[in-house]
């Protein structure tokens, strides 16, 4: 029943398969295939003959070659190294284009072990014999004390195909294994902790992350002895195989998981970089970065280990481009807001928290993902934009504004007299030089164009502020002053009208109101300018209450 179960482990993973012929003298050295399945075949338990195992071992010491086709299976079974017999060529002259040499490397894990064509025969290589003893003692290093101190049958006897000493050897291994990894892990914490308490900031954050390192490097630290020991138990060569991938793929993962906590700790200190900056926008970028890093370790990982349990690698990544650009060609809409994001992050057109206009959509960025832009409204609803129409979209960012600019036409009447016209331009321009809010540098207040029913003054200035709450304010401090100021020089606003002037007899009085003359109404226009300076001194003494920005 055992051996059932072996054979079909051994097929599900493309392991050896079964050996079904033997092989003649003639036929030992005639191919790469024939020389490597002589020497496997006859080593096999029911067919062992060590004697005709080594007539693939080059001749030149006979004496020897039996001792060393034994040694050498035993390497092959103690590194774990299973040859798929059905894939090994069977032409005389098979040359490796590679090393432009007649020889076959049978696994590339280790190069050392390949057979060599020689006078026309195959054989193993020179090299191959003169690194046994140095692979040997590698993989076993306790040969000879091991299995020594098990003299008596009853520990030879098999219980599911392993020997009573060697369940007595894995038993024991596990037990030292555990201690040791207490062991370990008790001194690494030690000196992880004396490392934490030397950071001036975030303690906490430090000691879990050197915690989980400081566990992880322990386990990784006990799984590789205990790889190292496990050849010298002689398992037979399945079970032996099947441990050692399991303890190779968790080393592995543990290396895996110590690089990506590294690579956490690195995050958590551009985290705390990015809280010192002004951008808001590498607040969200470093996560994206995190994440993006996790997914290509462990991709890598897995690439790693199935090219570790000899699968065909190479095919495989030309299958997933394969598959990736028809998915790609499927969700292209996907793709163009994956790329999208990453140009906002590296063109940075926005912040978050910035007022953006494009498109007819008005709001305030709140958060950029791979896929798609959050934005508030200034109806305070929510829209999700994917981040491709960026790319093809005129983006007005009034939030890297310097100034708010402000353009408006003041009408005036017809009948206004030129001098109140001059009188009422030069207030207003006062006005703006005394506004807390307004740019001193630059701005325009002159009589502009002949409107329908009015005169039309042209008022262009800017307000040197952060946030729309506070340009409102400043609109209506300085509309309200210069209505005072119309008021107080006798000046009236236009509004759409048709008026009809009917001509006047003689001795009549004239319909139209007396304007102010120039001197009182220059005076009346100095008072009036005094007083909004002393409300504008208040409103720039005054505290501003909680500053957001606003819609339009």
């Amino acid at each position: 029943m055992i051996r059932r179960i072996n054979i079909l482990i051994c097929l599900s993973f493309l392991i050896t398969p079964g050996f079904a012929q033997e092989v003649t003298d003639d036929q030992v050295n005639q191919t790469p295939y024939h020389v490597i399945y002589n020497h496997l075949y006859y080593l096999q338990p029911d067919n062992y003959e060590p004697r005709l195992a080594a007539r693939s071992i080059n001749p030149e010491d006979p004496a020897s070659a039996v001792t060393k086709a034994i040694k050498l299976k035993e390497i092959l079974d103690g590194k774990g190294l299973y040859i798929d017999i059905n894939r090994l060529p069977e032409k005389a002259n098979y040359y490796d284009s590679t090393a432009r040499q007649h020889i076959y490397v049978p696994s590339d894990k280790e190069p050392r072990i390949y057979v060599e064509r020689k006078n026309g025969k195959w054989t193993y290589s020179k090299t191959t014999i003169s690194s046994l003893d140095e692979l040997y003692s590698a993989i076993y290093p306790f040969e000879g004390s091991l299995r020594a101190l098990f003299t008596a049958p009853a520990w030879h006897s098999s219980v599911l195909g392993v020997q009573v000493w060697q369940w007595l050897c894995l038993l024991l291994l596990l037990t030292l294994s555990f201690l040791f990894f207490k062991l370990i892990y008790f001194i690494i914490r030690r000196i992880g902790h004396r490392f934490a308490h030397l950071s001036i900031s975030d303690t906490d954050v430090i000691s879990k992350s050197i915690s989980k390192l400081t566990r992880i490097i322990s386990l990784l630290i006990t799984v590789s002895l205990a790889k190292w020991i496990l050849p010298a138990l002689h398992l037979f060569p399945r079970l032996n195989f099947f441990l050692m991938k399991g303890l190779e793929i968790m080393i592995v993962v543990f290396v895996l998981l110590i690089i990506i906590e590294i690579v956490h700790l690195v995050f958590h200190y551009l985290e705390k970089w990015t809280e010192t900056t002004e951008s808001q926008m590498d607040d969200q970028l470093v996560p994206l970065l995190s994440r993006l890093a996790d997914i290509i370790i462990w991709i890598l990982g897995v690439i790693y280990i199935l090219d570790h349990l000899e699968f065909n690698v190479t095919a495989l990544l030309a299958g997933i481009s394969i598959g990736g650009l028809a998915v790609a060609l499927a969700a292209q809409d996907t793709v163009k807001n994956f790329f999208g994001s990453v140009m906002i992050f590296l063109d940075k057109p926005f912040q978050i928290g910035d007022w953006i206009t494009f498109d007819g959509m008005d709001g305030v960025v709140e958060s950029v993902g791979v896929r798609s832009t959050r934005i508030r409204t200034f109806a305070n609803s929510l829209t999700y934009v994917p981040n491709g129409i960026f790319a093809e979209k005129i983006i007005d960012n009034k939030g890297l504004r310097i100034y708010r600019r402000y353009s408006t036409e003041i009408a005036v009447t017809y009948d206004t007299p030129t001098y109140l016209i001059d009188l009422f331009i030069e207030g207003i321009e006062e006005l703006i030089e005394s506004h807390p809010y307004t740019r001193k540098d630059y701005y325009e207040v002159v009589l502009n164009k002949f409107d329908n029913s009015s005169l039309n003054i042209l008022l262009y200035t800017f307000f040197n502020v952060d946030n729309w709450t506070d340009e409102l304010r400043g609109r209506h401090d300085l509309m309200k002053g210069i209505i005072n100021l119309a008021e107080a020089i006798g000046v009236r606003f236009a509004f759409p009208s048709q008026t009809i002037y009917i001509e006047q007899m003689p001795g009549s009085h004239s319909l139209t109101p007396t304007k102010k003359p120039l001197e009182e109404a220059r005076g009346s226009a100095e008072e009036t300018i005094k007083k909004i300076k002393e409300e504008f001194i208040k409103l720039d003494e005054e505290a501003r209450g909680p500053k957001n920005l606003g819609g339009s």
